[in-house]
């Protein structure tokens, strides 16, 4: 049994949250556009000690580039990986950052090759990979396999986007040949008064830390 984590941020309004409304990401539940996923709170809070650090972080999935532009406005010496499977994506979102400290890279969640190969060649490792792709099992499985021996000690994977419908047993089985490899192993149930998925109800993360 993986154990769940409820965090109600509804009387918290953080920095990250803050720059989620403005660039219009739906990780913010103050976003105006679109779905309102109640994240960036929980991020701010798990991400406060990396804010000001020369880290190394990573997001899975670009879509329409809002978050690219709210990661780097919030993690200003950090080094930033965005990976998509749709080249345009990529070309999209490359518009309105720095080239200096983000390197954008097709990435194909269900080739376990792409994915190593995309991870090997991060020098020193990831601090912190995000996986807001496919939001499929079976994909977020081959994810957290081809990326963990890439992951720093005390770094973290978050999967995204988890339905709330799906048997909690189907991520246990993923982890269970792995588990050993963290130190912290939880969901988070993200609630907010605001919070909007309707037909997805998937405001649900996976938070893994390794040891």
């Amino acid at each position: 049994m993986i154990p769940t984590l409820i965090i109600d941020s509804t009387n918290c309004k953080t920095e990250l949250c803050m720059l989620g409304k403005a660039y219009g990401t739906d990780k913010s539940p103050y976003n105006t556009i679109g779905h309102r996923h109640p994240y960036t709170a929980v991020y701010n809070m798990l991400f406060a000690v990396y804010k000001n650090k020369n880290i190394n972080f990573a997001e899975i999935g670009v879509a329409g580039g809002s978050s690219v532009v709210m990661w780097n406005a919030f993690f200003e010496k950090a080094n930033l990986f965005f990976y998509d499977r749709d080249q345009s994506f990529l070309d999209n979102a490359k518009q309105y950052v720095s080239i200096k400290r983000n390197i954008f890279s097709l990435m194909d969640v269900r080739d376990v090759k792409c994915m190593i190969e995309n991870f090997k060649s991060i020098e020193n490792g990831l601090d912190i990979l995000v996986d807001d792709s496919s939001h499929n099992v079976d994909d977020q499985n081959l994810i957290i396999h081809a990326a963990l021996p890439y992951i720093k000690s005390g770094g973290m994977i978050i999967i995204e986007d988890v339905n709330r419908n799906d048997s909690e047993d189907l991520y246990f089985k993923i982890l269970e040949d792995i588990h050993h490899e963290f130190s912290f192993i939880s969901f988070i149930l993200t609630e907010h008064n605001d919070r909007f998925s309707p037909g997805y109800n998937n405001d649900k993360l996976l938070l893994l830390v390794k040891k």
